[in-house]
This record gives structure tokens, C-alpha cells and sequence, in this order.
């Protein structure tokens, strides 16, 4: 919607990065073919009924908007095999206009995980992953007991790393189920529908990394952050601090930015002294610190959530996107070659 309101002309292009020692250039057909259906998709009524009744912050020209998007991958992705530190790797690049090409980053990089473990890691039992997760989940209910934690939450935010669509299905009927008290909902659309969870999202990075092309570079931070409030009337509002640095991002989070933004988001670095950090700016702007949210969302698992909610108890009110940990760990377990199993390290990022 912020793309369609100030930048509706901008032309960007994605590329997908194998971080990744593993070869993926032999997963190319089958990506392919699953990129190729992205272009039947379209949103249906019943869809832009669901928006428009629990997505406040979308407005009624931008959901009408949808009425007429569909993908052209045809078009507007190059798949293909590079040479990549001595070796074979997959590459899929992304071009197009912003607004017509964002939503491609979720969809491929579910596709390439989940095609990778149809064909590489099809022994996996079926049900281990709900296994693993049930496990995880008793000992957090006894850790929060035994510790008397009062202060834990998570979002899940597993759609573009999980093993599989019906795996992360799985883990949201499980989380539903088995902690409904600490689930706020899931940054996926169509499960939250399914599983009537409250669908919740933050500002992406690459907001603010295409604010750098677009805008005077030091301006750039600020000026993402003043026009994401005003595309969204101060909703959505909360803030990833990391796309330049931590103090970079400070230098402008100024008085009126802090003041207008319901919290902040991290997503790498040491999370405790983040935390301090940001505490200590809100306090010498004149605001309390306790009635702003943080957001922790880098590759966390439970023991590292609940460690950060005793620290930060009392001090501000604090919440956890939770991704990969939920829906892609297998919990080293091995296939009958001994190789033990390791989610792929992708990104998709504006180049």
C-alpha cells in the first residue's frame, strides 16, 4: 500500500542468495514450474472481504487495487544456474515495477524451500516436525512456570523458510491448541483466516534499503519512516532498527518519530544491549520506555526468548517473531546416509 500511494512508477530488481554451502541449481525445473503457476493466481472476493474486515490499516482504493493484480513471471523472472565461489548455485532474479513485483519475496522463497525438501529430504517422517515442536512447547510451558514469566508472547513468522505448506499448517493448529494464551497470530494471511488468528506484520527492510535510491541516503531513513506513518494513518507501527546501524537508525528516530511509533523491531546483534540501547534513547527523549513494544525476531528460540523476557521485565513490553525454530526444525535428525538435516540459507533482497 506504501508503495502503491508514493512510489506507483519505481522500478526494482530482487535477487535471490543461497547463503548456503548446498548446491541448489538441481532444484531449477521444479522451482520453475511452481514459479509458473504463481501467474494463476488472483485475489478472489472472499479475499478482499477478509482484508477488508481484519486488515484496518488497508484502504478501500488499495484492496480494490487487488482486484486486478496477477503475477507475469514469464516476465518478470529469470531463473538459472551461476557460478558461485567455485561452484554451480541457483540464481532467480526479479524485475519489475515495486509495486507489481514485492510479493514475489514470500512466495519463492517458500517455493525453493519447500521444493528442496520434496526432493532432497523426502524420507523425513512425516509427522517429526510436529513431533519436535510439541516437545519445545512442554518445556517452554515449564520453564515459564518454574521461572514465573509473565511477559512472554509470539508471532509466527515461518511462511518463507518452512519445510512445507502443510508443516507450517501443522505448527499453527499445534501452537493454537496446545499455548493460545501466548500467540498473538501469524504474519500469514491465509492461515490466519484458517486457524482465525489475528494476521500481524512490521515494516520490511527493504522499505527503508529502497529509500536509499530513491531519496537523498541520509535523508533516507527518515523520510521511510515519516511516509510509512502517513501511508498507513500511524499504524503498522513499528520500527526495524537495523537496515543501516542501530545508531544510524537513532540519529533519526527523533522525538516525534519515537512518540509516533507504537515500538521497535530487532533483528541482529546482541538483542540485550539493543535493548539497553534503545531504552536509554527513549528516556532521554522524554518518553517512558514502558509503554513502547520491542520486537524481537532474530532467528530466536525459546531459551533465548524467555532469557530476554526476565531482562527486560518491568522495562518495556516485549514480544517475539518466531519463524524458522516453528516451522523448519527437524531437530538433527539425520537420513540414512548420516547427513544431518539443516534448513537452506536463503534471502531475497532489493539489488
Amino acid at each position: 500500500q506504501a508503495i502503491h500511494h508514493f512510489y506507483p512508477d519505481v522500478s526494482v530488481r530482487y535477487e535471490l542468495i543461497v547463503r548456503s554451502e548446498e548446491d541448489a541449481s538441481g532444484l531449477l525445473d521444479a522451482i520453475r514450474q511452481e514459479i509458473a503457476h504463481l501467474g494463476t493466481l488472483r485475489f478472489s472476493d472472499a479475499d478482499i472481504h477478509y482484508l477488508t474486515q481484519h486488515a484496518p490499516h488497508l484502504k478501500a482504493t488499495f484492496l480494490q487495487s487487488l482486484r486486478y493484480f496477477h503475477f507475469v513471471p514469464q516476465e518478470q523472472v529469470e531463473m538459472g544456474i551461476v557460478k558461485q565461489g567455485g561452484k554451480q548455485q541457483l540464481r532467480i532474479s526479479i524485475r519489475g515495477s515495486w509495486r507489481d513485483t514485492i510479493l514475489y519475496e514470500t512466495l519463492v522463497m517458500a517455493i525453493v524451500s519447500e521444493v528442496r525438501s520434496r526432493q532432497r529430504w523426502a524420507e523425513v517422517p512425516a509427522d517429526l516436525p510436529l513431533k519436535v515442536l510439541k516437545t519445545k512447547l512442554e518445556q517452554l510451558k515449564a520453564e515459564i512456570e518454574r521461572r514465573g514469566i509473565n511477559n512472554f508472547s509470539l508471532t509466527e513468522m515461518g511462511t518463507r523458510r518452512r519445510f512445507s505448506s502443510q508443516v507450517q499448517r501443522d505448527v499453527l493448529a499445534c501452537l493454537k491448541q496446545e499455548i493460545p494464551q501466548w500467540v498473538l497470530g501469524t504474519s500469514n494471511y491465509h492461515f490466519a483466516r484458517e486457524f482465525d488468528l489475528k494476521p500481524i506484520g512490521t515494516i520490511a527492510h527493504e522499505w527503508f534499503m529502497g529509500h536509499q535510491a530513491l531519496v537523498n541516503e541520509r535523508d533516507s531513513q527518515q523520510v521511510a519512516l515519516e511516509r510509512w506513518l502517513t501511508a498507513f494513518d500511524g499504524m503498522l507501527a513499528i520500527a526495524p532498527t537495523d537496515t543501516l546501524t542501530i545508531d544510524a537508525f537513532l540519529n533519526d528516530f527523533n522525538r516525534h518519530l519515537a512518540n509516533a511509533y507504537d515500538g521497535v523491531r530487532h533483528d541482529s546483534g546482541c538483542p540485550f544491549r539493543w535493548g539497553d540501547k534503545m531504552i536509554a534513547h527513549y528516556q532521554q527523549l522524554g518518553i517512558d520506555p514502558t509503554t513502547k513494544l520491542f520486537i524481537f525476531s532474530d532467528g530466536l528460540d525459546f531459551g533465548q526468548a524467555l532469557d530476554l523476557c526476565e531482562y527486560f521485565a518491568g522495562r518495556v513490553k516485549i514480544s517475539f517473531g518466531i519463524g524458522t525454530f516453528l516451522t523448519n526444525d527437524l531437530a538433527n535428525w539425520r537420513n540414512a546416509a548420516g547427513v544431518e538435516y539443516r534448513p537452506l540459507s536463503i534471502v531475497i533482497k532489493l539489488a
